[in-house]
């Protein structure tokens, strides 16, 4: 069976930890690292642990790959490339089941009830949750943010090639390729105007699939997608050098918001809430340990590669959100990272949205030449017009 993560090479740490214990445990998988972004020439993932890697330039179906890389930021752009190098794994190495993992997971078991799963069925998901909280605070901090974000955990999917799981990513493709994104509270007014808010990058697009879709599976065995946010509801024991789950075997841990700092804190919280857990402690020990063998520490510092303009300006969440929203100008900026021309997204977005940017920006914008003249003779909302491009190069003495 073929599993596979998606990444930028800051994650590559994460991402050898995920491959080796993952084969550790199911020594038949195979795996696949999909990389949003560029390789440093000086890094070499071991040929031994990834049996193939993905660049997001040679993933298929991905449309206006320039608009799609600049409108999403790090987290949204990784979630969107689920579907669409899902459905290329299936095409290129004819197998009849994909399992995605996200990078910040750890593999303690096999895998083999998930490979029974897809055997008949064409999806199987992981809910968040499979029992209800009953204190206040957690009700707030798990079951109302679950709604708000989606029910199930899509740091784990699995899909059969049949008709409907080709046709679930199908669907789900064409729903990430624009609207794979977190809500942008600097943004609450156009998002709300153009109806966008209420998503959560490619996870709350699946609570449609029991309206949308047949033949999926929802396992609730609790050894699958183990994490901080379910702790509340499940016993962690240690047992002969195994760890149990509610008396079942744990197969993997998702260490989500690991480098955020969220993971030790919901941690330190649930172990307060629920003290026979403290074998989790342990776990999270050892996690940290296989990162640091993994070298944690040099790629954990990588740059994003979509993280800047080509000037080597950074690229604020809000100049992204921005560039996903107004799809009628879309067409104007090709690629939003090139700054080479006065007519570019960059200069675009901050004489259209100067309010937006801090005060400092906004006297540079100001002072930026003859701002007022230029606006004069060509209109910002003209930069279709063939005719204000060529006024616009005459005053500024371009043939």
């Amino acid at each position: 069976m073929y599993y596979f993560t998606s990444i930028t090479t800051n994650y590559m740490a994460k991402a050898k930890v995920l491959c080796s214990t993952l084969k550790q445990y199911n020594h038949d998988a195979r795996f696949v690292l999909v990389v949003a972004g560029d390789i440093p020439e000086n890094i070499e993932p071991s040929d031994d642990m990834f049996d193939h890697i993905l660049s997001m330039d040679e993933i298929r179906g991905i449309k206006d790959p320039w608009i799609f890389k600049f409108k999403y930021n790090v987290t949204e752009l990784c979630t969107a490339l689920k579907p669409f190098a899902a459905k290329q794994i299936i095409e290129d190495y004819d197998t009849d089941r994909v399992v995605y993992l996200d990078p910040d997971i750890m593999v303690f078991g096999s895998f083999e009830k998930v490979e029974e799963i897809l055997e008949t069925k064409s999806m199987v998901f992981t809910p968040h949750q499979t029992s209800f909280e009953k204190e206040t605070s957690f009700i707030k901090s798990n079951e109302i943010l679950f709604l708000k974000r989606g029910t199930m955990n899509l740091g784990f999917f699995g899909v059969r090639n049949d008709e409907e799981g080709i046709r679930f990513l199908n669907w789900w493709a064409e729903r990430l390729q624009d609207y794979c994104f977190d809500d942008n509270y600097e943004l609450m007014d156009m998002l709300s105007i153009d109806g966008l808010l209420g998503l959560f990058t490619d996870q709350k697009w699946i609570d449609l699939v029991p309206s949308y879709f047949d033949n999926y599976h929802i396992l609730k065995d609790p050894g699958y997608n183990m994490c901080t946010w379910n702790m509340n509801s499940r016993n962690v024991a240690a047992n002969h050098g195994k760890y149990m789950v509610n008396g079942r075997p744990l197969v993997f841990f998702h260490f989500s918001g690991y480098d955020s700092g969220g993971h030790i804190n919901e941690l330190n919280r649930n172990i307060a809430a629920n003290p026979t857990n403290f074998a989790v402690i342990d776990i999270s020990k050892t996690y940290t340990d296989k990162l640091s063998e993994a070298d944690q520490e040099r790629f954990g510092d990588l740059c994003y590669t979509y993280a800047k303009y080509d000037n080597g300006k950074s690229i604020r969440n809000f100049e992204r959100k921005i560039l996903l929203i107004r799809t009628d100008i879309q067409e104007h900026f090709p690629n939003p990272f090139d700054t080479s021309s006065d007519i570019c997204y960059h200069n675009w977005v901050r004489r259209t949205y100067r309010d937006l940017f801090p005060k400092e920006e906004r006297r540079l914008i100001d002072n930026a030449g003859v701002r007022k003249v230029i606006d004069c003779i060509m209109p910002l909302d003209s930069l279709r017009h063939d005719f204000f491009k060529k006024l616009y190069n005459v005053f500024k003495g371009k043939k």
